[in-house]
């Protein structure tokens, strides 16, 4: 039974790699910097980001913050509908506003995914996350 599920799961691998995919893929990437600044006492951060996207494409981000603030969370996103696509890299500075508790000088994790739209049928998704420096 083990030995027939192995090769099930092997052979639906396969398969789908050599499938091709209802979407073409687009272009994109996103990078979190290491470093984001607290604005209004905490009350939200400026994350910036460095975004990449296919020259006629569109995109939209979504940033996400989170913090431990003395066994509490800190936490916020922003959707940002609409990022250049020139298929150069372009800086964004995103305010996210907390939802909870402030935010405070410290690490905090974020996440950020970039969306991208290119017609008639091309789409990508990338993400990036991990740990970031809340500083003033």
């Amino acid at each position: 039974m083990r030995a027939i599920s192995a090769f099930v799961l092997t052979a639906a691998a396969i398969l789908a790699t050599a499938l091709p995919a209802s979407a073409a893929g687009v272009d994109a990437a996103v990078a979190l910097q290491s470093q984001a600044r607290l604005e209004a006492r905490g009350a939200a951060v400026v994350v910036p980001v460095r975004v990449m996207c296919q020259n006629g494409a569109t995109g939209s981000l979504w940033v996400q913050v989170t913090q431990n603030v003395r066994g509490d969370l800190a936490t916020g996103d922003k959707y940002t509908a609409n990022v250049p696509c020139t298929g150069d890299h372009h800086r964004i500075d995103v305010t996210v506003v907390s939802r909870t508790k402030a935010f405070r000088p410290g690490v905090a994790f974020t996440s950020a995914a970039l969306n991208v739209y290119l017609p008639p049928d091309g789409s990508s998704i990338v993400e990036k996350d991990g740990e970031m420096t809340l500083v003033r």
